[in-house]
């Protein structure tokens, strides 16, 4: 596709120094501690903008529709379910607008055999406190217009836009292939009653990207969007993609790869609120009491 080609040659030709952003990325430190005992398959994270020192996370499938909710360091960790069906596999959670308030998306996304019909986007109010069980404000289901894809990072754009990156490999999980976005409008996520059609919006060739590392590297695991929506953050099974430009604008614009202390099955990942870093976890724990969280920090903006 021309936006792929466009896209890979714009990542690979623009120097980071170009992004503006952040020149340079500070190594990834020991930042929290997940208590496992609640969440030993994390597969979801944010961070909340609205109440300070909260952390929102998810488990892989087989959890049911739930989310937890801890400090900013992974403390006092609490389960909130939510009413509704259980899901087929939840992959991943992300904060963003829903009409005037703010809502926790949790997305049913994943789909290993690439077989699914759809997938379904459950949406529960942000609040101070939550109960112990909560209604949904209201689950939008949703299909690609090209058959069923495999897909473990969304995020939601300030503009209320959803956006979704694949995870595409081959049947032996022995090479990636370029990883495909998709998009649900601010305006199809307010229907919960139709089935939404997701539009693509193009691909990134991550294998290109990030040919300097082995072939998990290239797998998108996590996505987040910047609070301003300048930026988007792609996490990998082994590196971090900045993308230094408006995913609602297109896919065209500089990146930056950051290195990472590789976590075995890293598939979380999110924003700070105020852009100065990002946060990322671990979904095997290896029946550990505690699953490390890391921080990495704008060293020089």
């Amino acid at each position: 596709m021309r936006a792929a080609a466009s896209l890979a040659c714009a990542l690979l030709l623009v120097s980071p120094a170009a992004a503006g952003t952040c020149r340079t990325w500070g190594a990834a430190e020991p930042f929290g501690a997940l208590d496992t005992k609640l969440v030993n398959e994390a597969s979801g994270l944010d961070v909340s903008a609205r109440f300070r020192d909260r952390l929102y996370h998810n488990n892989d499938s087989g959890d049911g529709l739930r989310f937890y909710v801890s400090g900013l360091k992974g403390e006092a960790t609490r389960a909130v379910d939510v009413e509704g069906p259980d899901p087929r596999d939840i992959e991943e959670l992300s904060l963003g607008p829903c009409g005037a308030k703010t809502c926790l998306y949790l997305g049913d996304i994943g789909d290993n055999p690439g077989k699914r019909d759809g997938v379904v986007f459950t949406l529960v109010v942000e609040k101070k406190a939550f109960k112990d069980k909560v209604k949904p404000l209201r689950a939008v289901r949703a299909r690609y217009p090209d058959g069923p894809h495999n897909a473990e990072a969304f995020a939601l754009h300030p503009n209320g836009d959803l956006f979704l990156v694949t995870k595409p490999v081959d049947a032996r999980m022995t090479k990636p292939g370029p990883a495909l976005v998709y998009r649900l409008t601010a305006t199809q996520l307010r229907d919960g009653r139709d089935v939404q059609t997701f539009a693509k919006v193009g691909e990134i060739d991550l294998p290109t990207i990030m040919a300097e590392f082995p072939f998990p590297g290239s797998i998108a695991t996590a996505l987040d969007i910047s609070a301003d929506g300048k930026r988007a953050l792609l996490l990998t099974y082994v590196a971090a993609l900045v993308l230094d430009f408006d995913l609602a604008k297109g896919l065209d614009g500089p990146h930056q790869i950051v290195r990472l202390n590789t976590m075995p099955q890293q598939e979380a990942g999110a924003w700070l609120p105020d852009g100065s870093g990002f946060l990322y976890d671990t979904e095997l724990t290896r029946n550990a009491k505690a699953a490390r969280i890391d921080r990495v920090l704008c060293k020089a903006p």
